[in-house]
Order: C-alpha cells, then structure tokens, then sequence
C-alpha cells in the first residue's frame, strides 16, 4: 500500500473570502481546515444527520499562515492522523495553491463525542482510523508539527 496523505477538500478562493487588503481573510483559512476534517469524518463514518450519536469536536487547532492567496486562486488539502486513540485524534492539514505552493497549516486535537460527553468512537470507526494511520505511519514528519499540541495521547502526565 502506498503511504499517502488523504486528498480530502479542493475549491477556489471566492470574492467574499476577500479581506481589506484583497487576500483570503484567516478566519477562511479555518474554515477550509474544518471542511478537510469533516471530509475526514464522514470518510471513517459519522453520520452528520445524527452528529448527536457521535461525532469529533475540535479541542484545539494552531493554524500557521505561511503565504497569501487571492480571488479565484485554486486551492486543495492533504490531510494526515498523527495519532489517535480511542477517543481523540491528532490532525494535521496542509493547504496547497494549484501549483503547489504550501499556503498554510493546521493542527488539531478533536475529541470523539456522543450525546454532549466524550466518547470512545466505534469499533468500526477505530479501524478506519487505525488502517489510515497505519498507511501514514511512514511519512516524513512535519517540521512545524506539534509547536502547540505536544501531548502524547496515551499514558501521560504534563510535566
């Protein structure tokens, strides 16, 4: 099996997403992340019609803006598991141009969450994430990884 990031999200840059000094303003930079994790979570199985039987909530998010972009500008997502358990799961998102130029990233925290109180996900739900994870297992780490979200998700105590 080849290791690969997940292509999960493409679009173009609308008029609107426009800030005062003509580029994409930050808060949709964000919002394209949360579109590439909701891409994600439907790809293990959450049902977005009943969320409240059990969904991904965002605990954190560090977002890097590395470069602009401007109306009409096409843009896509890689997105890659740095480690999960049975409750959360660690995300990292890139945002490319369409020549391939890294835009931004993002690194989130979710929690699993069922009927407004954390959750283990399911065990069908697990091994989604487990087979992804394991096809990623081997990439290159991420050099800008884990400048917030340092902790490991199993068996830790904050020092």
């Amino acid at each position: 099996m080849t290791q690969e990031t997940l292509k999960l999200w493409e679009g173009s840059v609308l008029p609107e997403w426009l800030d005062y000094n003509g580029h994409m303003t930050e808060h949709r930079y964000l919002h394209i992340f949360s579109d590439s994790s909701d891409a994600l979570y439907a790809e293990l199985g959450v049902d977005f019609e009943r969320a409240a039987e059990g969904t991904y909530y965002t605990l954190e998010t560090h977002l890097r803006h590395l470069a602009e972009t401007h109306v009409g500008a096409r843009l896509r997502t890689e997105t890659e598991i740095l480690g999960y358990d049975d409750k959360r799961l660690h995300l990292f998102h890139r945002l490319f141009d369409a020549g391939g130029k890294l835009l931004a990233t993002a690194e989130h925290l979710a929690l699993h969450v069922a009927r407004s109180k954390g959750c283990a996900a399911s065990s069908d739900m697990l091994r989604k994430v487990e087979s992804i994870f394991t096809n990623q297992n081997g990439l290159p780490v991420e050099e800008m990884l884990g400048s917030v979200l340092r902790q490991p998700l199993r068996n830790t105590r904050l020092r």
